[in-house]
């Protein structure tokens, strides 16, 4: 089921912001040059939030180990990292919605 996580004019391109939805921390990003996409907003190797995560408009890093990924695909940039979990995202009349519901956090093998 979509839920409402925020309007529109609040993201711009080249940026990212964490929203929660279904009970799940979620990153918004729009990648320079792309589209809106939602991923989980934990790191899949610490479960750290990435609220304050780096975004260079393509690349998201985590601050603590420095695993990073590309937020066209949600696919690790480098060898070890695990790729992030993708939410389908709705923009409607201004708003952005989120299906979170079935979809869970990737995390990487111990």
């Amino acid at each position: 089921m979509f839920v409402r996580v925020c309007k529109e004019d609040t993201l711009m391109e080249g940026g990212m912001r964490v929203v929660i939805a279904d009970a799940q921390l979620i990153v918004l990003a729009w990648p320079e040059d792309g589209v809106v996409k939602a991923f989980q907003g934990v790191c899949p190797h610490t479960n750290a939030p990435l609220a304050d995560a780096d975004f260079d408009g393509t690349t998201l890093t985590c601050p603590l180990h420095f695993w990073s990924w590309d937020m066209n695909s949600g696919q690790p940039t480098h060898e070890h990292a695990t790729p992030l979990a993708e939410y389908p995202v709705r923009i409607e009349d201004g708003v952005v919605y989120i299906d979170a519901e079935g979809v869970a956090p990737i995390f990487a093998e111990p």
